[in-house]
């Protein structure tokens, strides 16, 4: 059920649906409550459709909420569901690259600079490697 959740998210973000991608966003919090990934992209659509005061809410919530980013160790019968979310919604071309960049200069706006950094780790996760190698400077050998 997460990985399709996420995969909303991607598809709402992807062609601007933010009242569905907000929808999907609730959903994933109902499903893992105060999931960061969820959290910041309900803030990224309640900002992109000018509900400044309840995006800031929500991405205060975001800063006060501990890193959930770190890789399941693999102790346990399964894995955290906070990581099945963050894994499907960084994974190479998964859709919200451009999502994560968004949600980090808002992020930063706010003056939630910790939390910023993370997305913009996260957005160059998700762009994938051939992105990635095509916008780095190359280094010229003599």
């Amino acid at each position: 059920m997460i990985p399709v959740l996420v995969e909303y998210l991607a598809t709402f973000y992807q062609t601007g649906n933010l009242v569905q991608l907000e929808v999907t966003a609730r959903s994933l919090l109902a499903a893992v409550p105060n999931n960061v990934v969820a959290l910041q992209f309900l803030g990224l659509a309640l900002y992109q459709m000018g509900r400044v005061d309840d995006a800031r809410l929500t991405f205060k919530r975001v800063a006060a909420t501990p890193d959930q980013q770190e890789q399941w160790d693999g102790r346990g019968v399964c894995e955290p569901a906070h990581v099945t979310v963050f894994r499907a919604a960084t994974r190479a071309h998964s859709g919200l690259a451009d999502g994560w960049y968004r949600i980090a200069l808002a992020l930063k706006g706010f003056g939630f600079h910790s939390p910023a950094a993370r997305a913009f780790k996260a957005g160059l996760a998700a762009r994938g490697d051939n992105e990635r190698r095509r916008n780095t400077p190359r280094r010229e050998t003599y």
